[in-house]
């Protein structure tokens, strides 16, 4: 027996339909007798109809709003990707990987002709009385590089001209006072005693008897003394700063003369996270040291008391996206504060408010890593579009995201881990409902639903992983697919234990105890998998592996489409024949083109085993 329609999806048809239909053929009564009978004629009838047409509208609006939210069970075709924002998006991160690598002169002149760009292009708009789609995208794209420029410009004139900046380009000794902003990780080395490398911003510093103020991002190499540094905490050391080019996101690597002095601990981000790893000693410490070592990382991203033969394990089967703070953690983190202040039935702009308030505080206590500050730009964008009534488009929130973030910080367009998290969205985006569609041909919806998420981030992401580890990793998406049912329930029951562990220690246990199930189960599929055969092949590196990575996505998903889609193919094959001359129409058929398929799989084989 069919459940009976909710009130809000009654409303929501009846607003699109008009009405209940009476008949086959027949259109449904506009229903204005009863405002009619209401005022008895007093209110002239011209008013009448622009007060049902007013109605109209509004209830069409709202039931639009409603279908996008997810409350209409009826889903229309798939939209196309929302491409407005490219031009601007391009230009702004094309911009900041030029700009990054020269003088501030030259952001300033780019700068001030973006200005101009966007004057003239707005004059011309005026005289004309309209705006093209091509002059406002020309508009936008030029206010964007502009506000880019003007931004590089000023911190390259700081870092090539501030007191402090010239000390270090001096090569001046340096009694400096900075603050620690990543934690203390351990830097891979197979010769001499164990470093750990991280970054701090140096306020301020004692060189050829001056004070020498300032803001001057640094890397520092150090030693074990230094490994125990809580994030945001302020420090005292010497030693002289090693200037970097300019392209670098810091300004020089400073490896220092003395253990740390005058440490004065700052913010309450250690605290929490402190806080949170001995709740999960507590809690798994005596029954699985991985579990206990791997829950703050999937909450926190501190794999500090991960084993390195874990970390090793979810390296090789394309899992360690999970022990750094993601954007799917700010996505929850997002969605379960909203569940809650509307469960109170608190109205849609409070609630909306807070949650976003509480997803930064959340960005605040984990460390703004950018994978964590595009999904926190993204999901407070995607709450504003929501509350003025616009449509949710993810392509339009991931190009605003990707503009904001460029902005605060142009360096983050040559940062691998923001390039991959772009890429995962944009995958998501743009084919993880097609290949839904696709494997639903052979699959269980919740299974082909399953596959393709994992399977769209991997088919973008892939070929700049290769620049970073020249592997081919075979069981990525089955252990993805595996770990994804708790990935949930880590990161929300862990987010609780963070919060309540300084506070209410036995409550933080009980929570650590539920999410600790889960790092434990995405610790055995790791090491299990990891141990299989052929879960790490041999790959080429550089350039050639980058494109033969991406042909072999292209050739996964155009599989994909001819298994699926052949009645499609079959169609665009035929206009192909029809579009070519006579004697040229042999050549695209089913026998070339799968002799043209054979032949660039071998030339493909022959080059990967070269590699």
């Amino acid at each position: 027996m069919r459940a009976p329609d909710s009130r809000w999806a009654r409303y929501s048809r009846a607003a699109v339909e008009g009405g209940r239909k009476e008949g086959a053929g027949e259109e449904p009564e506009p229903r204005t007798g009863n405002l009619r009978q209401r005022h008895n004629g007093v209110i002239p009838p011209a008013i009448l109809n622009r007060l049902r047409e007013a109605r109209a509208r509004v209830a069409v609006a709202v039931a639009a709003w409603a279908k996008e939210a997810g409350h209409a069970a009826a889903e229309g075709p798939p939209r196309r990707p929302d491409l407005r924002m490219v031009p601007a998006v391009a230009a702004t991160w094309g911009g900041a990987i030029a700009a990054i690598g020269l003088p501030w002169s030259f952001s300033a002149a780019g700068a001030a002709g973006s200005a101009l760009v966007v004057a003239a292009t707005a004059v011309r708009m005026v005289k004309r009385r309209r705006a093209g789609a091509a002059a406002l995208a020309l508009m936008a794209a030029a206010a964007c590089l502009g506000t880019l420029l003007a931004g590089v410009a000023l911190r390259q004139y700081d870092r090539q001209h501030s007191p402090l900046a010239v000390a270090v380009a001096r090569g001046m000794e340096l009694t400096v006072e900075m603050e620690i902003s990543s934690a203390p990780r351990p830097l891979e080395s197979a010769y001499g005693p164990r470093k750990f490398i991280f970054d701090a911003v140096i306020h301020q510093a004692t060189g050829g008897g001056s004070l020498l103020t300032g803001n001057l991002p640094v890397r520092v190499i150090a030693g074990q003394e230094w490994s125990r540094l809580p994030q945001g905490a302020t420090v005292h050391t010497a030693g002289t700063v090693a200037p970097g080019a300019l392209q670098d996101s810091m300004a020089g690597i400073l490896r220092p003369a003395t253990p740390p002095l005058d440490v004065r601990p700052g913010g309450a981000g250690p605290h929490f996270g402190a806080s949170l790893a001995a709740s999960a000693q507590r809690a798994w410490g005596r029954l699985s040291q991985d579990a206990a070592g791997l829950l703050p990382g999937m909450v926190m991203g501190d794999r500090s008391g991960q084993e390195p033969a874990l970390g090793e394990s979810m390296k090789t089967v394309g899992l360690t996206h999970l022990t750094a703070v993601s954007g799917s953690n700010c996505t929850l983190v997002l969605t379960m504060l909203m569940l809650a202040l509307r469960t109170v039935h608190l109205p849609a702009f409070p609630s909306s408010a807070a949650a976003v308030f509480g997803l930064a505080g959340f960005v605040a206590v984990v460390g703004p890593d950018p994978s964590v500050l595009r999904a926190a730009v993204m999901g407070a964008v995607g709450c504003l579009a929501m509350v003025g009534g616009r449509p949710r488009r993810a392509g339009t929130l991931l190009s605003v995201s990707i503009l904001v973030l460029l902005v605060a910080d142009p360096w983050l367009s040559l940062d691998y881990a923001f390039i991959l998290s772009v890429l995962a969205t944009l995958g998501l985006h743009l084919v993880g409902r097609r290949c839904a569609t696709w494997l639903g041909a052979w699959l269980p919806a919740v299974v082909a639903q399953a596959v393709a998420i994992p399977l769209a981030a991997q088919l973008f992401c892939a070929p700049v992983i290769v620049l970073l580890q020249p592997r081919l990793l075979l069981y990525t998406v089955p252990a993805n697919m595996a770990a994804a049912p708790v990935v949930a329930l880590v990161t929300m029951a862990g987010t609780v234990a963070m919060v309540l562990a300084p506070v209410v220690p036995a409550l933080a246990d009980a929570c650590s105890v539920v999410a600790g199930a889960g790092s434990w189960w995405v610790a055995a599929v790791a090491r299990w998998m990891a141990a299989l055969p052929a879960a790490s092949l041999p790959w080429p590196g550089g350039a050639a592996g980058l494109v033969l990575m991406a042909v072999l996505n292209v050739a996964v998903l155009g599989t994909l489409v001819a298994l699926v889609e052949r009645q499609r193919l079959a169609a665009a094959l035929k206009s192909m024949q029809r579009a070519v001359p006579p004697r040229w129409r042999i050549l695209i058929g089913f026998g070339p083109l799968t002799a043209a398929a054979a032949l660039a799989a071998a030339l493909w084989t022959a080059a990967v085993g070269g590699g």
